[in-house]
């Protein structure tokens, strides 16, 4: 297989995703499949149940591999969760003299000697891991620069974001990989890696807020001065929502459409016309204002908000940051969600992104469908700058039978020659079914004609069509039959 491949698998809180790419010579990621599947045992991004997980881990990898004809053994794998967080740590060096001219211009040994001291720094707690670090600002003097090699001073300082996991999360989702032949690259935060296809060089310089809405989490990451300031896990996601509107006495098959297509995140924005659907027993229906749904959908989204508005302010970018706030993540596709966040959050621009940076046009137009596929997206592209990975060819078939030389007896045997034959597997005998006495005029059945087969019976209105008459005829919305797929 010619080419740097990657392989991206998001073990997220209601589906496992995994993604395969090529990289191109300019670097760009041209993405060959993605295939999503339902998981149970992760809660808010804490695997519970490894057996629920790996099962959902073997249907995706299944999936894809007969798809692309491959065989999937290395890969890179995100987390996001509660149990991520951010620390920054500062610490200096002073310059040497390594030209011997009293200039104490800085080189790349000293910079290298203050990273060395970084990747030495020991955590105050043992259950706790590092999984990714990076310099966020260098001083000289206590003067910032951008580049520091070069400059003169004597004193070098840096301040480097760490980001920090449960040490036992990280274990349990290299586990569930591991026990399903696929080896962990890199894990990475998953809020660490978003900026990589949905922020623009202005949105990383300028100042910006990457929301990504999960099913059990919402990710925070916090942009300024071109690096990830900050990255925080809220244990809040679109799942709760669909709880809340569960209370409303709403069958779950209808949630996640009803909020889609009807919900709102401003209920100031809501008409007050009543959605009518069938309930689970087909002779009934269950009606809901539509305000009352953005209600409940609008007090969820301000406590999430509330969060990220905490969150912020801990990032310590100071009173100038105005940045832009971009959404993202499947529970982003809420009618107004940008107007309720630029609100709550004092935000003049908010707009909702897709991941489009990084990848080949054709791929993204094939295969980027909505801002569900953020996540998994930004991890291809991460991997694409760190190291390709692993990949076989998938066996189409089983192996011919191998041949057997056999050497003849009687009198054959006076000729000096080999026969080859096949190799013959041994046979099970089959149960043979009991023969079946045929008859000499077999009697044809007569068609059964129900009552309401009757041709020249004039057609008569189901109960549910009679139900839908009179509500749209008052002038309501009406959701029909689930199993008719008009929802």
């Amino acid at each position: 297989m010619k080419g740097k491949q990657i392989v991206a698998i998001d073990v997220g809180s209601s589906n496992v995703v995994i993604a395969v790419g090529n990289v191109e010579e300019n670097g760009l990621v041209t993405i060959r499949g993605i295939v999503s599947e339902p998981v149970e045992g992760v809660n808010a991004g804490r695997v519970e149940n490894s057996e629920m997980v790996s099962k959902a881990i073997i249907a995706a990898k299944s999936r894809i591999e007969k798809e692309l004809g491959i065989k999937i053994s290395e890969a890179y794998a995100g987390l996001s969760g509660d149990f991520v967080r951010c620390v920054q740590v500062t610490d200096l060096v002073y310059v040497q003299d390594d030209l011997k001219n009293g200039s104490n211009q800085i080189t790349q040994r000293d910079v290298d000697e203050l990273d060395r001291r970084m990747k030495s720094v020991k955590l105050p707690d043992s259950q706790e891991t590092i999984i990714a670090m990076e310099p966020l600002r260098y001083k000289i003097d206590d003067k910032e620069v951008a580049v520091p090699v070069g400059a003169y001073g004597h004193m070098l300082s840096a301040t480097y974001n760490f980001i920090l996991c449960d040490k036992a999360m990280s274990d349990r989702l290299r586990h569930c990989l591991q026990r399903n032949e696929i080896t962990v690259k890199e894990i990475i935060p998953n809020a660490m890696i978003l900026h990589n296809t949905v922020a623009t060089t202005d949105d990383m310089q300028d100042g910006a807020v990457i929301v990504d809405f999960g099913g059990g989490v919402t990710d925070v990451s916090v942009l300024y001065g071109g690096k990830v300031r900050y990255v925080a896990s809220i244990p809040i996601g679109a799942k709760s929502i669909n709880s809340d509107i569960q209370t409303l006495a709403i069958p779950t098959s209808y949630i996640e459409d009803l909020k889609i297509q009807y919900g709102s995140a401003l209920s100031s924005l809501a008409t007050d016309d009543i959605i009518v659907f069938q309930a689970p027993k087909r002779t009934q229906t269950k009606n809901i204002l539509r305000k009352n749904l953005a209600i409940v959908i609008e007090a969820r989204l301000k406590e999430i908000a509330e969060w990220i508005r905490r969150e912020i302010k801990e990032a310590g970018c100071g009173s100038k940051f105005m940045p832009t706030l971009l959404l993202t993540g499947g529970g982003s596709q809420m009618r107004d969600i940008e107007k309720l966040f630029a609100q709550e959050l004092e935000i003049m621009e908010a707009r909702t992104v897709h991941p489009e940076y990084g990848f080949t046009e054709e791929s993204m137009l094939e295969h980027i469908t909505s801002p569900a596929d953020a996540t998994v997206a930004s991890l291809l592209v991460y991997g694409a700058k760190r190291g390709s990975c692993t990949i076989g060819i998938r066996p189409e078939q089983q192996a011919a039978p191998r041949p057997v030389a056999v050497r003849p007896t009687g009198l054959s045997s006076y000729n000096n020659t080999t026969t080859v034959v096949e190799e013959q597997k041994p046979t099970t005998p089959q149960p043979q079914a009991p023969a079946t006495p045929e008859l000499q005029n077999p009697v044809k059945p007569k068609p059964v004609l129900d009552i309401d087969d009757d041709p020249l019976k004039p057609e008569k209105p189901s109960f549910g069509g009679r139900i839908r008459k009179w509500f749209t005829d008052a002038g309501n919305t009406f959701i029909g039959d689930k199993e008719e797929g008009e929802f």
